[in-house]
């Protein structure tokens, strides 16, 4: 449409904006404008009102039904809508009505949902583990990811409870007050309005009036370096400077099962590390000892990964020092050795000595001086002090079960006999995590530790 001389200026901005499709802004210059009775204007309205409608229309097809009533608003303004264009209007609306209450469904849907779960995690407070499932069995389909999280936090602390309850049982009946005590305050946080929990309270309560085991019974702690111990799943571990290599017939600090002299060899520690010194026999000459092969007539300085052979036959073993900057070292049986160390006091054979010096590392991955993967925790740490050997746990919590009573805190000893449990300290979500993720973890490890 071409432009007269007498039209309204705001007309060439209305025809302007209506060549670069700005609908909305050519509206409002025209609806503004001092001059709405011109002629001009109002057929620049009815031309931008019916462009409206057009745009409106295809809106409608993508189904953006806010585009559509806001549209349609505006073009309200420019012309009086009739027949299609009044229709698709109030079918806009009806569209955003229902869109509103589906909202409002889905919002109380959600309120719903948030007060199953409440009440799901209370059933499970009170030790109604199955009704907690049950209850949000009803609602897994549409409750999304917040009730399968509940689901399965339930379903862990129904395992971890049936554990727990099982653990103070066991130590009731053994009258170890200490540990049985440690169960039950692990159910009291699990489930603190459970049954179980005041049953076993009561239990407890008996328990401890009739008194805890005798102090002889007690294990004792590991206080000399001249000590040897068994920890089960590692080894024999040996505290001492001197470890004499010699026959299971003879009283050595390492008796060694194979086809060697009663004293064949002898490990000596200094401030460099490990020597190795062969014995010599009842004829005076050297013991037969290899390392890396070459044979040994007096002393050898040991490096990390030296392979060192004992006598004639494949008593093979490996001398390692898996953590920089530490002596401890490990002694360790090649997989073709004939030879195995032998513990003096059942005469079980193992495969690995350890020559604890500063501390001895067990983690779920290098660098350690032993890697178990199922290790819930950043690591267990033994450690020599100048009065004793201790343990601590990093990133985890632990406590000793000895013979009549249990430390949890104040006191680090490794005693003899004991079992050193260790649990993680995950809360519900990380444990959930850990477990999908890392399943060769587990929430609690037990390491026994023995007398030679």
């Amino acid at each position: 449409m071409a432009m007269g001389w007498l039209d309204p200026l705001e007309c060439k901005a209305a025809r302007d904006c209506l060549r670069q499709g700005q609908l909305e802004e050519a509206a409002r210059v025209l609806l503004t404008s001092k001059n709405r009775e011109h002629r001009a204007v109002r057929r620049l309205l009815v031309e931008v009102g019916r462009n409206l409608v057009a745009r409106a229309t295809r809106e409608a097809e993508a189904d953006q039904w806010e585009l559509v009533a806001k549209t349609l608003e505006i073009a309200s303004q420019c012309i009086t809508l009739e027949g299609e264009a009044l229709a698709l209007q109030n079918r806009a609306l009806r569209a955003l009505a229902e869109k509103k209450r589906q909202e409002e469904r889905q919002l109380e849907e959600q309120v719903k949902i948030r007060e199953q779960v409440s009440e799901a995690r209370r059933l499970a407070s009170s030790g109604e583990f199955t009704l907690a499932l049950e209850l949000l069995a009803r609602w897994e389909t549409q409750g999304g990811r917040e009730v399968t999280a509940a689901i399965e936090e339930i379903r862990l602390s129904e395992r971890r409870f049936g554990t727990a309850v099982r653990a103070c049982e066991e130590a009731i009946e053994r009258g170890d007050e200490g540990l049985a005590r440690h169960h039950w305050n692990t159910l009291r946080q699990i489930a603190p309005e459970a049954p179980q929990v005041k049953r076993l309270a009561g239990e407890l309560a008996r328990l401890a009036a009739r008194g805890s085991r005798s102090a002889g019974d007690r294990g004792r702690p590991v206080r000399g370096r001249s000590e040897k111990l068994l920890m089960e799943g590692v080894g024999i571990i040996l505290l001492g400077e001197e470890v004499v290599l010699g026959s299971a017939r003879e009283e050595v600090h390492l008796p060694i099962l194979g086809r060697i002299h009663r004293r064949h060899a002898v490990l000596l520690r200094d401030r460099q590390g490990w020597q190795l010194v062969a014995c010599r026999d009842k004829y005076g000459e050297p013991c037969l000892v290899k390392v890396d092969g070459h044979q040994v007539s007096d002393v050898c300085r040991l490096a990390d990964g030296n392979v060192v052979q004992l006598g004639e036959d494949k008593c093979r073993w490996r001398f390692r020092l898996p953590v920089s900057g530490s002596l401890t070292a490990l002694w360790e049986a090649l997989p073709d050795s004939t030879g195995s160390v032998v513990v003096p006091s059942t005469g079980e054979t193992l495969k690995r000595a350890v020559f604890l010096v500063d501390e001895l590392s067990v983690r779920p991955s290098a660098p350690a001086h032993i890697v178990r993967e199922d290790l819930p925790c950043r690591g267990l740490i033994l450690r020599w002090e100048k009065e004793g050997l201790h343990w601590d746990v990093e990133g985890g919590s632990a406590w000793a079960e000895i013979p009549g009573v249990t430390w949890t805190s104040s006191d680090r000893y490794v005693y003899l006999p004991s079992r050193l449990i260790i649990e993680a300290q995950w809360d519900e979500a990380e444990r959930l995590g850990r477990m999908i993720a890392e399943p060769r973890q587990t929430e609690h490890v037990t390491l026994v530790f023995r007398q030679c």
